[in-house]
């Protein structure tokens, strides 16, 4: 059994940028926002993972750095890990690139100032996996483009509170290329737009319980 604190990070929101945190970054063909998709994610992230954690048996704690449409700085979204001694930090977000590129990615903070770099990785993988299945089995086009390391100041380690040690493992998943039209079908438009995201959340929620409990 597990019992943790897990911080989930609906990315962007508002207006304007707040200490490197845009209020919203892609959009969809049919004008659906980033910012907006992602709190519908991570609302339906909560839900899944307090069911999974009560079937399971487990005890877990879940925060969101928002619940409504406000922007916090990168180093804010990060510091309600540290101030909830989170045990899994989740960032939430959709690409947006050229109208064309498709695929599902995760990022950790890069190597060179990553305290627990390969729990990070693990945690990641658990996740990338998990909803590149889902993904994939509604929509053969998309691709598995990996677990990537990059500097983002949302994983940073100083604002997660991992000074000694790692204690929080923290990833930012990529949902997919919110500006591609089919994209825009599987998540938005289509008639099964809504089981997808639902089936996206149980992913993520699943992945997560694994992690805990096979740390």
């Amino acid at each position: 059994m597990a019992t943790a604190t897990v911080v989930l990070d609906p990315g962007h929101g508002g207006t304007g940028n707040i200490g490197g945190s845009d209020g919203n970054h892609a959009v969809s063909p049919s004008g659906v926002k980033e910012k907006d998709l992602t709190l519908i994610l991570a609302k339906l992230v909560k839900t899944e993972l307090q069911n999974a954690a009560t079937a399971g048996g487990h005890t877990i704690t879940i925060v969101m750095t928002r619940t409504g449409d406000v922007n916090l700085s990168l180093a804010d979204r990060a510091h309600v890990a540290r101030t909830n001694h989170a045990d899994r930090f989740l960032s939430i977000h959709l690409n947006a690139f050229n109208g064309v590129s498709r695929g599902v990615e995760t990022y950790v903070r890069r190597a060179q100032d990553n305290v627990n770099l390969a729990d990070d990785k693990r945690f990641a993988g658990n996740i990338q996996s998990a909803v590149f299945n889902v993904i994939h089995n509604a929509d053969s086009g998309t691709h598995n483009r990996g677990v990537k390391e990059e500097k983002f100041g949302v994983l940073n380690d100083v604002s997660l509170g991992n000074t000694s040690g790692g204690h929080c493992r923290a990833c930012l998943l990529e949902v997919e290329f919110l500006d591609v039209p089919a994209v825009d079908v599987l998540l938005n438009t289509g008639s099964n737009a809504t089981a997808v995201r639902g089936q996206i959340a149980k992913a993520i929620a699943g992945a997560i319980i694994n992690d805990l409990v096979h740390p």
